[in-house]
């Protein structure tokens, strides 16, 4: 293997394969310096329900070692809700079998979560009541109490496709309709959100500091490379920022 530019950074991504949303990639590429490169691999994830995460969760030691192939230096994987529920363990065997850095959402959610003090959080959840519980027991158990889901869909579906495109206009709307008066901040919990084009209006219904699932990882992945994070929007929300 050649020595590798200490000055350049390769991040490998571990998608769902036959996605139809860029979303993801769009908000890495957006948001990362000239010299990080992404590398995408994917996973098969039949359905949107706990049977099918497993079955994507289960597959993630092959696609590491299809990442191997690009030498990248850390790894991401973008299932909030996956994460919920094997998270640590996740990590440990993808690192254990790659020797590199593993970072999903959940786990770096909650350290940013309770960085800016936010105790009580609202989600905003394209997955449904199932998965919905699992979120919130997985931030309950951290001390975070989930005080308000807001499903997107009235009728949620295990279809992949529905969740690859979500209409922005239906988070939109569905922000509108909600309270957000006792929470102290409101994750968007799905990475196919496509939120950039309607941010400035949710701002208006929403005070309280928002995570994406996107950002957050972008956040994590550029902090443990050593890269500058300072021009990130997600850092207005750090306490050390607002004096």
């Amino acid at each position: 293997m050649m020595e590798k530019n200490r000055n350049q950074f390769v991040v490998g991504v571990i998608n769902v394969i036959n996605t139809l949303s860029t979303v993801i990639e769009q908000e890495f590429r957006r948001g990362m310096p000239e010299n990080v490169e992404l590398v995408m691999s994917y996973a098969p994830l039949e359905v949107v329900s706990y049977e099918g995460l497993m079955g994507f969760l289960d597959s993630l030691p092959d696609r590491v070692e299809e990442l191997a192939q690009s030498n990248p230096d850390i790894i991401v994987v973008p299932s909030m809700t996956g994460s919920c529920i094997r998270g640590f363990e996740i990590v440990n065997i993808l690192e254990q079998c790659s020797g590199l850095p593993v970072i999903v959402p959940s786990l770096e959610m909650e350290k940013l979560l309770k960085r800016i003090g936010a105790d009580k959080i609202a989600i905003v959840s394209a997955f449904g009541v199932e998965l919905g519980l699992i979120e919130q027991l997985f931030f309950g158990n951290h001390g975070i109490e989930v005080t308000k889901m807001i499903n997107v869909f009235d009728d949620p579906s295990e279809n992949r496709e529905i969740i690859d495109q979500i209409d922005s206009h239906l988070i939109l709307e569905k922000v509108k309709q909600a309270d957000f008066g006792d929470v102290k901040a409101v994750i968007f919990d799905s990475p196919t959100y496509r939120l950039r084009p309607i941010i400035d209006e949710v701002r208006r219904y929403i005070k309280v500091p928002m995570l994406s699932v996107n950002q957050v990882l972008l956040y994590s992945t550029l902090e443990k490379l050593g890269l500058s994070v300072s021009e990130l929007p997600i850092t207005e929300f750090f306490p050390e920022n607002n004096k």
